[in-house]
């Protein structure tokens, strides 16, 4: 561990912070490296005659000079002596950086640019008080302050100028991803926003006073009888109630409200609420009605999952690492064509970063799914698992980081999928990321790729508790989670990208999915297209499980280097690849349950619709064999 590692820790930070710290401390240690650069390069280039020169000022006094003081000025500059505010300027450039990602207040940012530019203009004019030895030192500086009076005067009001605009400007700052609506584009198909960017793109109430801005449906564990209903709404509205009504039954439920960040800004507060509704009838289209002081604010149906045995089907659509971008539209618009039971997403869901100001980001992602429920009728509840671009930036697992209902991340807040043990909901900060979903004769385990859990410890010991279950012995088992266990390529330079991190996943997650038969696993992170042929024991088996993914519902694809190719012969997964596809490589599944036959079909498309690949695996569930028919 190193020294900065000890100095950024992290410890006890939260979400919010890891991905803001990570940032900061890079922009740190570059602007002290510039700042030592810059002093020595000040220190050797004031010895000789450039050093001196740039004390004529008068130049600016004579207009034949003019030239030579702008091309002087220049030279002054790139080596780092000419003013004190150059001198500075990286450290003031840490500032904004954790400005930008709330580890300081923007007033405190201010503050400290403040302080250091004036800093910097006294060392200025100290230093060039030396010229006028004879003269007491408060003469010397009186007289050099005089000389240099239109300059400083200058850097003065820069450093007034500076210290006020740069925190407002990059207040409470986004940095997500595969979000072309709003937002700055910097590199990588990351966008930057703050708050004052996004108040000339924003309207003033994103979620408007005395309305619901955002209905949908999460998934608890029983699927055929309970169902999450979340709802956003102005911030006047505090309290809310949910009824289902089917024919002449009804059931009602108060709703809970769930803590929203308070710093997040104005334009983007609201309210947030989660109706948990249980004893409900498998496979019932009921219609639901939202009701804040006996008036109904929106009506809306959905439709309870088939049970377990039953005739009824059950269809998925699921993916992972969804952009607002347009082929991220173009396959939700396939949702009137699917009309699934249930929408899948396995992590990477709206790239947000774990940063509660990219709040933004949700409800794009939310209004563009709800068009969609709005023409097939009802709501379609999310299945998420959770990806590095929801919890943080990249690799967090180092830091000692809690769920808090100020920090979040939004994932926590707005998607709930596990209820408490005497049916309530749970509180942010007891939510977890690992969670299973009973759907007709599916079991789907939604599972943690070592962000917040490791793959082995609570976790696996949660995943034998339930596969030890009778209860769920003759249902068909399916694990989602974001990081591949058979990339199609992997990058090593990242924990979570790395082969010690798919060692991890293999040693512990693919044993339990042979002994228990898992039919399939839904992969994601990597961005380009694969399914593996059946695998148990990391071999072809006609009775192991299938690997489909990796992640591209709609965001950029990869091409990944030649040498961080898994699938070419003499790799490490060469031989267990039905098909691999890179270049243009977005896709969709569906999947299709049938009570009746025991019959699952696989079916891969692109954004339009139209056929990647598909094929239909024959389930007989009581004597556990699985035929695959390709």
């Amino acid at each position: 561990m190193t020294f900065f590692d000890l100095l950024w820790d992290g410890k006890g930070m939260t979400y919010d912070h890891s991905f803001a710290m990570e940032v900061a401390k890079v922009v740190v240690l570059v602007s002290m490296g510039i700042f030592v650069v810059n002093v020595i390069l000040s220190v050797i280039v004031s010895r000789n005659k450039w050093g001196r020169l740039i004390l004529l000022i008068h130049f600016l006094r004579q207009k034949k000079n003019v030239r030579k003081f702008i091309l002087l000025i220049l030279r002054k500059t790139i080596v780092g002596n000419y003013s004190g505010i150059n001198q500075y300027s990286p450290l003031a450039l840490a500032l904004v950086s954790y400005a930008v990602f709330n580890l300081i207040p923007s007033w405190v940012c201010g503050l400290l640019i403040f302080l250091l530019g004036m800093f910097g203009i006294l060392v200025q004019i100290w230093r060039h008080s030396n010229f006028w030895k004879s003269k007491s030192f408060k003469k010397r500086c009186t007289n050099a302050a005089q000389y240099f009076k239109y300059l400083l005067a200058f850097e003065v009001t820069t450093v007034v100028f500076f210290s006020i605009f740069l925190p407002l400007a990059f207040q409470k700052g986004c940095l997500c991803v595969y979000n072309k609506a709003y937002g700055v584009d910097t590199f990588l198909d990351l966008q930057f926003s703050s708050k004052w960017t996004r108040s000339n793109w924003l309207p003033d109430e994103v979620c408007p006073k005395g309305t619901l801005c955002h209905i949908y449906a999460t998934l608890p564990e029983e699927t055929s009888s309970e169902v999450f209903i979340n709802v956003h709404s102005g911030t006047d509205i505090e309290e809310l109630n949910a009824q289902f009504k089917f024919q002449d039954s009804k059931i009602n439920t108060k709703c809970d409200k769930i803590p929203f960040p308070s710093s997040v800004e104005e334009r983007g507060q609201r309210n947030v609420f989660t109706c948990l509704l249980t004893g409900l009838k498998s496979y019932t289209l009921y219609d639901v009605d939202l009701i804040y002081k006996e008036k109904v604010l929106n009506s809306t149906k959905y439709r309870t999952i088939a049970e377990q045995y039953s005739d009824d089907d059950v269809v998925i659509l699921f993916g992972g690492d969804w952009g607002y971008q347009k082929k991220g539209l173009m396959i939700v618009d396939q949702i009137t064509k699917v009309n699934p039971d249930a929408i899948l997403i396995g992590g990477d869901i709206a790239y947000d970063n774990g940063n509660v100001h990219c709040y933004y980001s949700f409800d794009l992602l939310l209004s563009v799914f709800e068009t969609q429920f709005t023409k097939v009728g009802r709501l379609i509840p999310f299945i998420f698992s959770v990806g590095n671009h929801d919890v943080g930036f990249n690799d967090y697992a180092k830091y000692n980081i809690t769920v808090s209902d100020e920090r979040g991340p939004l994932y926590f807040t707005y998607f709930p999928q596990r209820k408490s043990a005497n049916n309530t909901v749970l509180p942010i900060k007891h939510r977890v990321t690992f969670n299973i979903q009973k759907m007709q004769n599916l079991l789907l385990f939604g599972l943690d790729s070592g962000y917040l859990y490791p793959h082995n410890g609570t976790q696996s010991n949660w995943m034998i508790s339930i596969l030890q279950n009778e209860a769920y012995a003759q249902l068909n088992k399916f694990a989602h989670y974001h990081v591949p266990i058979y990339p199609t390529c992997y990058n090593n330079n990242s924990f979570m990208n790395s082969w010690d991190n798919l060692l991890q996943a293999r040693a512990v997650w693919v044993p339990l999915f042979d002994t228990y038969e898992f039919v399939g696993a839904f992969e994601n992170h990597v961005h380009q297209y694969k399914r593996t042929y059946p695998l148990k024991a990391n071999k072809k088996s006609d009775k192991g499980t299938v690997y489909f993914g990796d992640g591209a519902m709609g965001i950029r694809t990869v091409n990944c280097e030649e040498e961080s190719k898994t699938y070419l012969p003499g790799r490490p997964f060469d031989d267990i690849f039905e098909t691999v596809i890179t270049n243009n490589s977005d896709h969709f599944w569906v999947l299709k349950s049938y009570g009746k036959n025991q019959t699952i079909d696989f079916n891969a498309f692109q954004p339009d619709y139209t056929f990647i690949q598909n094929s239909t695996y024959v389930v007989n569930a009581r004597e556990r064999k699985i035929k695959i028919d390709l």
